[in-house]
């Protein structure tokens, strides 16, 4: 089993993942964070909540499709969950058939892949 912080870790990996992956035009990089106040604590492990840093009072900067994240504390894997659904039943769904979330891999260059399309 894994502790929080180790989670975190490949969490934050993911983030920087993520601001490296894009770019924003002239903007440069999305500077993409981990909302720590959001993160919620399961018994299979961790709910990650992540956006951009400052968000526009307009909307312009912020990301859309970037549902939730679990971490499990058994293996560290991660699981995207759907922006169409709630959080709630993300993790019911989780729950029935974790194979219906998408499942990041990360591999030995820090890409995260999908490993059950």
């Amino acid at each position: 089993m894994y502790a929080k912080e180790e989670a975190k870790a490949k969490m934050q990996r993911f983030v920087d993942y993520e601001n490296n992956l894009r770019v924003w035009n002239d903007l440069g990089k999305p500077d993409i964070v981990i909302y720590d106040h959001l993160t919620e604590e399961h018994s299979f492990g961790w709910v990650f909540y992540w956006q951009i840093k400052d968000i526009k009072k307009d909307l312009s900067n912020i990301l859309i499709g970037n549902g939730p994240i679990i971490i499990e504390k058994d293996t560290l894997n991660v699981y995207c969950m759907m922006t169409a659904m709630s959080t709630e039943e993300n993790i019911e769904l989780y729950k029935k058939d974790k194979n219906k979330l998408l499942q990041l891999e990360e591999d030995q260059d820090g890409f995260f892949d999908p490993v059950n399309i």
